[in-house]
């Protein structure tokens, strides 16, 4: 401790206190021995005024040592040599009588209160040593006291600087010491309070240590260090007593895990080496055989030179956060194999030749001991059994796929306890289970197989329960959490759509070949064409019978372009649409040639097929042309015969019922001689006997469209309404109709008169039709739909209800039964268009709105060319 220290002299005393007082001490030593030493210089002694001046030097560099704030040595210095001044001035003086020596006692109570206790102590054998020269170097003659003259006033003066310079220092050093006395009892205060403090931080830091769940510990600053103290949680958390530690000091090298020993002796090595904060987390070994995880966070405390003194830490245990953090990369670790067994399966064509794999990385990356997969199947008697398949087994587990017992299980539970696990998978869900939660049966199977843990995954193909895919856990009970479950699920999922694409796979091969037969080998005409190019990929021979056109010419040909089979293009659009609309079309009539240019009859369907992983369309139609000639035959004969049936029994009917009633009238009328009555029945006989000519008339027309035709000819349709027009011009002027027709007619190809006989019927029944319209119109025209024609006859007059439609062109339907005509009209124009390869319908947005009849015909002159 130097000058700057505190330090004791008696009470405490302050060192800028001290070295004020031994400031002015000096001073007035230094004032003393000017005075003395002017008064010696008038009537002293020459030795004394040397012995004065020469005592000036030490004072001198005492005030200086004093300004270095050197406080003891100046003081030491101050004391010695006013020790040495007095002997000397009582050596050349009276000696041991000398008045000089009263100053030894002042110089050393000044001192004691300036100086330590070892250089008071010093300084008082100092000055002993000095009376003893006094005492006994006069009586052995070492030297002659001398009394000189004045000797009183030597005395006196001597005496006076003494206890003035004595009294002055006392003085200073009282006042000093009270300053010190109130510094000392502040002092007292503060460390009391400072005690207090320091009692209640330490209370404090014992409950923080001793009663929080972190473990503080002092260990000695080495690689293997020594336990020197651990608080008492560590009993609680690893079971190891604060005892036990003290016994052996370095118990945390053999509880420390194996794997992490290394990694922890490195931390002690860093610690010591830079002295930062270290941290660390391992696993440390509890009394109970369980690993628990703990964040160890150490730093290095170093003494007064920077020597290492020890090791402080704390120990938090982090066991829950570690087990969080593995479930969490184990579940990261479990989508990673999830993610990539379904890229496995992606690319593979066989799952059977993945699936080793897939097992491996689900068995990793779960960390279970066991992984296998069973298949369900059918004995031979029928009854359902499983067997195991496929497997992977840890390192150091037994592999169990030559096991007999699990092979050709039965599925259906026999043994009791297995009706839940039976249950669970068939209804699609995943069975998990331990010995805890199953006892009974599966208690005994946990416990001859020493397994933990128990996680089955269901495995379905088409909706149907095909096997299981199981997880056995042999060292640990492993707490699967949903996410996990879910994921494994997944991946049950995924093997379960590989095995549905590989089964559909293998049918399609299967059914390839199946259709390449049937495809080639039938009777039917069949074609397969590319829907991106319409080429023609393959044809049967059927087909090229029916086509003239042999296979090598059709293959890479498009059927409509190049090969020119479609006879009528919109047959050929239609088909086309359909397939890109709905992806099929049953049975369509459609007309096609012959490579001899022959027109030919077809029944077609067609569907759109994946081949190779592209879309094509598969074509199959039959030749039906001489049967579509007999069947229009046979249908027009069986229409013919139904109608005039219809007719003879019903409208033919009604005619004769009234003739034969006026007979009997004219007959009673006759009788009576009432000529008018008479003239009324006539008339009335006559209009029956009319209305049945007019029937047998249009009847007998109708019967003769499609059989007696006239030569079909190319003719402008304006020729056609014209003519039409001419034939009806007295109604339309009665009725004051006008009618517009278009003035761009194309050219038709058919038969002139009956297509005459079609619009005159349309414009007849418009303007028998019009009701009470103030000004009837009627319009002809055509315009474009799909690529084709439709002619058409619209008017303004009373409209047709929407449930009317369809039958008002059947055979003696009339919508008004009071207005003139037979009912024949519209069908016959329907027959014609038909027979002219047209269709016919009605539009009318409903009564009194109007109606529109339109119609087609098809171009039997381009079709033949």
């Amino acid at each position: 401790m130097d000058d700057r220290e505190l330090h004791i002299t008696g009470p405490h005393a302050n060192t800028t206190t001290i070295k004020t007082a031994l400031f002015w001490i000096a001073l007035v030593v230094l004032s003393g021995q000017v005075v003395l030493l002017a008064v010696f210089a008038r009537s002293g002694t020459r030795a004394e005024l040397v012995v004065f001046a020469a005592g000036i030097i030490p004072t001198l560099f005492t005030l200086e040592l004093n300004r270095r704030n050197n406080t003891q040595a100046a003081g030491s210095v101050l004391a010695v040599s006013l020790t040495i001044l007095v002997t000397v001035m009582a050596t050349i003086g009276a000696g041991i009588y000398d008045i000089a020596v009263m100053s030894y006692p002042a110089i050393l109570i000044i001192a004691s209160l300036i100086l330590r206790r070892n250089n008071t102590i010093y300084l008082t054998f100092f000055i002993l040593a000095c009376i003893g020269w006094l005492v006994f170097g006069g009586s052995m003659g070492l030297y002659h006291p001398q009394f000189p003259g004045q000797i009183y006033s030597r005395q006196f003066l001597i005496t006076g600087t003494i206890l003035i310079i004595t009294a002055f220092a006392v003085q200073i050093l009282s006042k000093t010491m009270r300053k010190n006395a109130l510094a000392f009892q502040k002092e007292l205060d503060e460390r009391k309070r400072i005690e207090k403090a320091l009692r209640d931080a330490e209370e404090l830091y014992r409950t923080m240590v001793e009663r929080t769940s972190v473990i503080t510990y002092r260990d000695t600053a080495e690689l293997e260090s020594e336990t020197t103290y651990i608080s008492p949680q560590i009993k609680e958390l690893l079971g190891y007593s604060q005892e036990e530690w003290k016994e052996n000091p370095k118990l945390w090298l053999k509880i420390t895990h194996p794997d992490d020993l290394q990694s922890v002796r490195d931390m002690i090595a860093a610690c010591i080496a830079t002295g930062e904060r270290t941290v660390l987390e391992y696993r440390l070994l509890s009394k109970n055989g369980s690993w628990l995880w703990f964040r160890d966070e150490s730093v290095l405390v170093r003494e007064m030179n920077g020597k290492p003194s020890f090791i402080h830490g704390v120990l938090i245990e982090i066991t829950d956060r570690k087990e969080a953090e593995q479930k969490i990369q184990q579940r990261e670790a479990i989508l990673s194999a999830v993610a990539q067994t379904a890229q496995l399966l992606l690319r593979s064509s066989d799952w059977r030749t993945e699936i080793n794999t897939i097992l491996k990385l689900l068995g990793e990356a779960t960390g279970a001991s066991h992984v296998y997969i069973f298949e369900n199947h059918e004995g031979t008697d029928g009854t359902l059994l499983s067997s195991q398949t496929y497997e992977w087994a840890a390192p150091g587990i037994e592999p169990e796929i030559t096991n007999p017992v699990y092979q050709n299980t039965h599925l259906i539970p026999k043994e009791p306890g297995l009706e839940e696990w039976y249950t669970i998978l068939k209804s699609g869900k995943p069975f998990y289970g331990s010995e805890q939660q199953y006892p009974g049966y599966w208690k005994q199977v946990f416990n001859e197989r020493g397994l933990k843990t128990l996680l089955d995954m269901p495995i379905f193909v088409n909706g149907n329960w095909w096997g299981i895919i199981g997880f056995d856990d042999f060292v640990h009970e492993m707490p699967w959490s949903q996410a996990e479950i879910n994921a494994l699920v997944a991946a049950a999922g995924n093997l379960g759509t590989a095995i549905e694409r590989q089964q559909a796979d293998d049918a399609r091969r299967a059914s390839e070949e199946k259709f390449q037969n049937a495809f080639h080998h039938t009777y039917v005409s069949m074609a397969i064409s590319s829907t991106r190019d319409h080429t023609l990929v393959d044809v049967n021979e059927a087909f090229c019978k029916v086509t003239g056109y042999s296979r090598e010419e059709a293959l890479g040909k498009r059927a409509g372009q190049d090969l020119n089979i479609w006879a009528n293009q919109e047959d050929r659009n239609f088909i086309i649409e359909t397939l890109g609309k709905q992806g099929y079309i049953d049975e369509y009539r459609a007309e096609f040639r012959r490579k001899n240019g022959e027109i030919g009859i077809g029944l077609l369907s067609a569907v759109n097929v994946n081949i190779a992983g592209e879309i094509c369309q598969l074509y199959t139609f039959y030749d039906i042309s001489k049967i579509d000639q007999l069947m229009n035959e046979l249908k027009a004969t069986n229409e013919e015969l139904q109608n005039f049936t219809y007719t003879v029994s019903h409208d033919l009917k009604a005619p004769l019922v009234t003739i034969s009633g006026f007979l009997g009238y004219l007959e009673q009328d006759t009788r009576k001689g009432d000529l008018e009555r008479v003239s009324r029945d006539i008339q009335r006989i006559n209009e029956a006997a009319a209305k049945m000519q007019r029937l047998l008339n249009e009847l007998l027309e109708l019967s003769r469209i499609g059989r007696l035709m006239n030569p079909p000819e190319t003719v402008p349709f304006k020729e056609i309404v014209d003519e039409a027009l001419a034939a009806v011009e007295g109604q339309l002027q009665t009725r004051q109709v006008q009618v517009r027709v278009d003035a761009d007619l194309p050219s038709i190809y058919g038969d002139r008169v009956r297509l005459v006989e079609v619009i005159q019927n349309l414009v007849d029944n418009a303007a028998k039709f019009m009701g009470e319209q103030a000004n009837p119109l009627i319009e002809i025209g055509v315009k474009a739909k799909d690529a084709t024609q439709v002619f058409y006859v619209k008017d303004n007059g009373i409209g047709v209800a929407a449930d009317q439609h369809e039958k008002i062109f059947g055979l003696f339907n009339k919508l008004d039964t009071t207005t003139e005509g037979t009912g024949i009209g519209l069908a016959l124009v329907r027959r014609i268009v038909e027979v002219h390869g047209g269709s016919i319908w009605l539009e009318s947005d409903g009564m009194g709105n109007g109606s529109t009849f339109f119609f087609t015909l098809a171009n039997r002159q381009e079709a033949g060319n």
